[in-house]
């Protein structure tokens, strides 16, 4: 597969397209323990408990699927060797978030959560979503919902009060996943730049699809689920969601914010760092339950 959009000659050992200004790490040491999280998981109404186990039950099949986008075209970078670290180490990262978000589905499945239903759901809207793609297609993809999900950390992240209101054990790994989005966040961009440049009518064609799906995909699991433990919305609940994704902390409001600047003919795919000691404390943070030093 050729390059389109940066030229071959002008990369090579010590010039990288890559705006990641570190080595991502693996973090492999990492211990989990569920056995505390119960039905309602997260604090107000049940159904936001419903909305975070849909975040979790479709993290293991996106997270497959965001690696199957990215490998196809990992082997075709040629003379960024920085840019194949970071495409490689992402793999890993996105790997590790979908094992482990299955131990902990696992655990709500032990509750009554239908995660096989709402596993097959996301695995059949996935198919969906980029039939007809071809794997640079997938990669803009995954570019646009990457930029949009990477929002969604940053709001976590700095929002202790959103936080506080998610049981300690799901809490971590809440953390410790949107951590990593933010550590990775300019890596699809970065490898969607290599191949198609700012081409904007193909970054358009991919963020459509993107945004077409991605504010009604988490909630028809979240149906699922509340149908599995006979729920169905009433108007509390709706406006409890609402509230919840639009308003405060407006989870959807910001990812649309954010999709918006994706799709402007100005924004160039740049991606700024500037979150590093917010990582680095909650990296901390999430170790500190094994007594380890980082």
């Amino acid at each position: 597969m050729s390059n389109s959009g940066i030229p071959l000659d002008d990369l090579n050992q010590t010039q990288t397209i890559s705006q990641t200004p570190f080595d991502i790490p693996v973090r492999r040491d990492l211990e989990w323990d569920f056995s505390q999280v119960e039905r309602q998981f997260v604090e107000g109404d049940i159904f936001l408990s419903y909305l975070y186990a849909a975040f979790s039950c479709g993290a293991t099949p996106i997270e497959s699927f965001f690696i199957k986008s990215l490998k196809p075209t990992l082997d075709s970078i040629v003379g960024d060797d920085k840019l194949k670290r970071d495409v490689d180490a992402m793999i890993k990262q996105e790997a590790l978030h979908s094992s482990t978000h299955r131990k902990f589905n696992n655990r709500l499945k032990e509750l009554g959560y239908d995660i096989d239903g709402a596993t097959q759901y996301f695995d059949n809207k996935l198919k969906e979503m980029v039939a007809g793609f071809t794997p640079i297609d997938q990669l803009g993809f995954v570019s646009a919902a990457e930029h949009g999900l990477y929002s969604f950390a940053m709001i976590l992240l700095n929002d202790r009060a959103m936080q506080a209101q998610i049981h300690p054990q799901a809490r971590r790994l809440f953390v410790w996943h949107f951590m990593e989005e933010a550590e990775h966040g300019a890596v699809s961009h970065d490898q969607y730049r290599y191949f198609m440049g700012n081409a904007y009518s193909h970054r358009m064609k991919t963020a459509l699809r993107a945004s077409q799906h991605v504010f009604n995909l988490v909630d028809g699991a979240l149906d699922i689920f509340a149908e599995g433990f006979g729920h169905s919305r009433s108007v509390k609940n709706r406006i409890a969601l609402l509230k919840y994704q639009w308003a405060t902390p407006g989870i959807y409001r910001q990812m649309a914010v954010r999709m918006a600047e994706y799709m402007s003919p100005s924004y160039k795919l740049t991606f700024g760092h500037e979150n590093t000691s917010l990582i680095q404390k909650y990296e901390k943070e999430i170790y500190a339950p094994q007594n380890l030093v980082v």
